[in-house]
């Protein structure tokens, strides 16, 4: 394997193109984790008074624990207040904390913002980053980088773990970052309500519908050891996350929790483009050897299975 020498400029292609043959993937989606480690660096090295950054979602689940064999092409924090205030004085702060973010990605020469279309409301900053692209892109990958950053807190204390690009992995160097991650099982609580809502309410002739929203149902089933470890918790957290999400009119699905997962299972069941869309998804973004796989069917049987822990 060749030399990286550094990490503070772009990848060699030749070295990007030799771990995609040794892994069996698309050079494409090794230059993209690499992006995404550098911006991962840049905000895990912020610094603020009113916020403290922690990184959640499915990429957490791959790249800072291990527990999941996918690309994500999301990064998602959670902002933890690190003080309290009046409704004024915590939206300064959050206003503090939004430039700030946007500071320190676009401190990296590598990365790109365009500031007119970064997207802010009360409760989340959402923007996408640019990137050097020396690879053909594969139709599966989004040609950015998409970054959120949501204010609603974190349930349970966040972790601290070590996040290391392919590049880094393949050429023996130090894992380029140290960040607080959300608990494998508050994402795995998060990404159950997250299923469950976006199933019921998904319209596939809207503007916008996301297939990849199945990706929640192949992580559900990646991480059902960690809900076996502590499943009183996990009902908990899930619970909690059902009922932040009803908060949001798009989210409620005008049924308590338990029917409306019973409810999700139906539609799954009874809609052949799910089956087709779980396929495809699988095939484009996992990189797990074939006996690590999991099928639909079975990633259906592992959801049945944790709905029954709320009977």
């Amino acid at each position: 394997m060749a030399s990286q020498s550094s990490i503070s400029m772009s990848p060699d292609p030749d070295v990007i193109e030799e771990i995609a043959a040794e892994m069996g993937i698309g050079s494409a989606f090794v230059e993209k984790d690499w992006y995404s480690v550098q911006a991962l660096k840049a905000i895990a090295e912020y610094e603020s008074d009113g916020f403290q950054g922690i990184f959640s979602g499915g990429t957490s689940l791959s790249k800072g624990y291990g527990l999941i064999q996918r690309f994500s092409e999301d990064l998602d924090f959670r902002c933890l207040a690190l003080q309290s205030g009046s409704a004024g004085q915590m939206r300064k702060l959050r206003s503090a904390y939004r430039e700030g973010i946007l500071g320190a990605v676009e401190s990296v020469d590598v990365l790109m913002l365009d500031r007119d279309q970064v997207a802010v409301a009360s409760n989340y900053v959402k923007f996408e980053l640019g990137y050097p692209q020396n690879h053909d892109t594969s139709a599966a990958l989004r040609a950015g980088l998409q970054i959120e950053f949501s204010f609603t807190q974190p349930r349970l204390e966040a972790e601290v773990r070590q996040v290391q690009s392919f590049v880094s992995y393949y050429t023996e160097t130090e894992p380029e970052v140290e960040i607080l991650c959300l608990p494998p099982i508050e994402t795995a609580a998060d990404k159950l309500s997250a299923l469950t809502w976006r199933v019921l309410k998904r319209d596939r002739s809207a503007h916008g519908d996301d297939p990849a929203m199945i990706r929640h149902l192949h992580d559900i089933a990646a991480l059902i050891s960690v809900i076996r470890e502590d499943q009183e918790l996990f009902v908990d957290v899930a619970e909690s996350s059902f009922e932040g999400d009803r908060q949001t009119g798009k989210r409620d699905t005008q049924a308590p929790f338990t029917e409306s997962i019973q409810e999700a299972i139906e539609c799954l069941d009874n809609d052949k483009e799910y089956r087709e869309e779980y396929t495809q998804f699988v095939d484009a973004m996992s990189y797990a050897d074939d006996d690590e796989s999991m099928d639909f069917d079975s990633a259906v049987e592992v959801l049945r299975e944790v709905a029954a822990l709320f009977e």
